[in-house]
């Protein structure tokens, strides 16, 4: 068949049979071309490969690249999270993501620095690891709850809440936590199989979940694709990670970016619009009370497996 007619949609790219009562054509992957059959997409695969390998980088970059979801609020104060992980705790108990600023405040209404209730759902703390634990797998069991999955991830990873230490058993539930949905158990995963640490050593699982998690929003994935990228000379596609992660708030990114005006891969220009970026993004996570509860309250509750 003529390049010509494999390049019309309305058509199968391999015999030229139009879509009419009993054929219809089905989209290639890379939405290049359509077939009428498997046979004829099979007959015209060595024809079209390099162009659908082509198109689908094209396109995966340009979900790689697109601008990242906005950030999640906390259920309290209404403001956008912190951008640290240590800055935040989770609460089992309604399964809510508090910032510090809001732990703090209600903790010092009740003039108790440690306060025995969760400042969203008033419910009392429970008083034992074992008690602590059981909520947990509840909540991963009955709620499918990503966050609780990775908290167990945790305990059964360093042996904490009288869970004994099985990094076979937390590889597993950070598995299923990145697939619930867990962008910090995406990034820890990834990191374990970048290193080798306790799994095969892996790049492509390790890119598979940053990238996974960069793309839902994560800034710190998104810094690792450019710590990877830059690593290996790939200096335009690590700027534009770096660029990304920097206008989320990522202070590391915007350090990168610094560097590669210095060096000139960045333009002024640029390096103006992603300060304005991270400026912006800094002070929408700002608040009088995260400035109190920073002082007052060094964090102690939050969920952090291993180095990010």
């Amino acid at each position: 068949m003529s390049s010509d007619a494999a390049d019309d949609t309305s058509c199968c790219a391999s015999c030229g049979k139009t879509q009419s009562g009993d054929i219809k054509l089905k989209k290639c992957a890379c939405n290049l071309v359509r077939y009428c059959s498997v046979a004829c997409q099979k007959d015209h695969r060595s024809q079209h490969k390099a162009a659908c390998k082509k198109k689908l980088a094209e396109l995966f970059d340009e979900q790689l690249f697109a601008p990242p979801p906005p950030r999640e609020d906390c259920p309290i104060c209404f403001l956008p999270m912190p951008a640290s992980v240590d800055q935040t705790t989770y609460k089992v108990c309604c399964g809510k993501v508090i910032c510090c600023g809001c732990l703090v405040a209600a903790a010092n209404v009740e003039n108790n620095t440690h306060s025995p209730k969760c400042p969203f759902c008033r419910n009392k703390a429970v008083n034992s690891d074992s008690k602590l634990v059981k909520q947990y797998r509840k909540r991963m069991e009955e709620n499918n709850d990503c966050i609780a999955t990775y908290g167990l991830a945790g305990m059964y990873l360093f042996g904490n809440m009288g869970l004994p230490q099985d990094t076979s058993k937390a590889i597993e539930l950070l598995t299923l936590a990145s697939e619930q949905g867990s962008l910090e158990a995406a990034v820890n995963l990834a990191n374990m199989y970048e290193e080798g640490n306790g799994v095969t050593r892996d790049v492509k699982k390790f890119l598979h979940y940053t990238q996974m998690a960069a793309i839902k929003g994560n800034e710190q994935a998104r810094f690792n694709l450019g710590a990877y990228e830059q690593a290996r000379g790939n200096h335009v596609r690590a700027k534009k990670h770096y660029a990304i992660a920097a206008r989320a708030g990522h202070d590391g990114a915007l350090q990168m970016c610094t560097y590669d005006y210095r060096s000139g891969i960045l333009t002024k220009e640029e390096l103006e619009q992603i300060l304005r970026g991270h400026k912006d993004e800094q002070d929408s996570m700002k608040s009088e009370q995260r400035d109190i509860a920073m002082v007052e309250l060094a964090p102690h509750e939050h969920l952090f497996v291993g180095p990010k």
